[in-house]
């Protein structure tokens, strides 16, 4: 059976990525969640300057595989919670079943005065939420890590080749390449700045937030 949970973490691209790594989990989507129902679709624009949205992680996990307090227990490993209400610590809970388990999951922690191993960070701090909408975040956020170290392996490819660090590379035959009249290098480094623009607009330009339904992240396996 496939299960949907949203937990909070600061700065929600790292988390997502180790969730992920968790076995049973199926998928994460990085988004924003948590305001009062009368409050407009956000941005990451909106959500950074404002009070009302936090940064969450949706999770589709097998529980078949993964119990709910095992993914507690990782989220509580795995999050980074800050001082705003953008990085807040909270688990959003769909019915009273579920509340009921999270209380039960905190309060033990707290009885029994466990923190966490790397930072002794306390289980007080997690909050407790009713679901409300999620908005999934901008696409260039999803897989966020992932995509930075694609990019920047290119990237240190390219500057190299920029550099003329592969002039004598096939005796040479890569210096002396053109194409459209431009030299080998010439093109890594056009080809670098395009890129390095294209990161720059992502961010200023792309608006794609949408709200996720219950069961839409099942439906996308």
């Amino acid at each position: 059976m496939h299960n949907n949970n949203t937990p909070r973490k600061r700065c929600f691209w790292e988390p997502a990525e180790s969730l992920l790594k968790q076995p049973g989990v199926l998928a994460t989507t990085v988004g924003y969640t948590g305001a009062p129902p009368n409050k407009p679709p956000p941005s990451y624009d909106t959500v950074c300057f404002g009070n009302d949205y936090v940064e969450a992680v949706r999770v589709v996990y097998d529980d078949t595989i993964l119990d709910y307090t095992t993914l507690l227990d990782k989220f509580f490993e795995v999050q980074k919670p800050g001082l705003s209400r953008q990085y807040a610590s909270i688990v959003f809970v769909d019915d009273n079943d579920e509340e009921q388990e999270v209380n039960k999951w905190k309060t033990t922690a707290i009885k029994t005065k466990v923190k966490r191993q790397s930072d002794n960070l306390p289980y007080e701090l997690v909050e407790i939420e009713p679901t409300s909408s999620f908005y999934r975040a901008e696409e260039y956020h999803q897989r966020y890590w992932e995509k930075q170290r694609l990019r920047a392996g290119l990237a240190v490819l390219l500057v190299a080749g920029a550099s003329g660090a592969y002039d004598d590379f096939g005796g040479g035959v890569i210096g002396n390449f053109e194409l459209g009249g431009l030299a080998f290098d010439t093109i890594c480094n056009a080809v670098f700045l395009v890129g390095a623009g294209w990161m720059i607009l992502e961010r200023l330009v792309v608006r794609d937030v949408r709200e996720l339904k219950s069961g839409d992240m099942i439906l996308e396996l």
